[in-house]
């Protein structure tokens, strides 16, 4: 993982907004994610940690570490007579784990598809589209405790989704 200063995030927005982090790094792996919230040089310095880009607008420079999600991977890890279970890297592009989906026939995430940005987006907002939601088709995630710097479980009933809205725009808000 390799931390940059003064780095441009026109390409990492969709509004394009020529703006530049303070400092920037590329997570690919939990190793890195690991690394960068137990680094104690970086513990008082403001984070954004950035998906696709596509919900977030810049007015300014951002003065602290842009954190840029690029953990990736897509597996089938069960099924039974009515359910496949997919396991999506955070880093994923939503749209492409939904064309991931529908080249498997594994139905259920088509009138999700086109939503922009990332497979850990998805939670936090549970996405909806054409009378489906995240919520109606979400088994469980893993997510990274910022301030245990581990990774916890959440189950559907753990993430209180409501209409575009759940537990970590609340409770996990930051």
């Amino acid at each position: 993982m390799k931390l940059e200063q003064h780095q441009p995030l026109l390409s990492y927005n969709t509004f394009q907004i020529s703006v530049t982090a303070r400092l920037f790094c590329t997570i690919n792996n939990l190793n890195d994610l690991q690394n960068i919230f137990g680094d104690e040089k970086y513990f008082s310095t403001p984070k954004l940690i950035l998906g696709g880009g596509s919900n977030i607008l810049f007015t300014k420079n951002f003065d602290g570490l842009v954190i840029k999600n690029e953990i990736q991977g897509i597996e089938k890890i069960g099924e039974d007579e009515s359910y496949v279970f997919v396991k999506a890297a955070a880093g994923e592009a939503w749209h492409q784990f939904v064309l991931f989906c529908i080249e498997h026939n594994w139905a259920g995430l088509e009138n999700l598809s086109l939503i922009p940005g990332c497979v850990g987006a998805s939670p936090i907002q549970n996405i909806g589209a054409y009378g489906v939601e995240l919520k109606d088709v979400f088994h469980s995630l893993e997510a990274f405790s910022i301030l245990e710097k581990k990774m916890v479980q959440f189950n559907l009933s753990d993430c209180e989704f409501g209409y575009r809205d759940s537990v970590f725009k609340r409770h996990f808000k930051n």
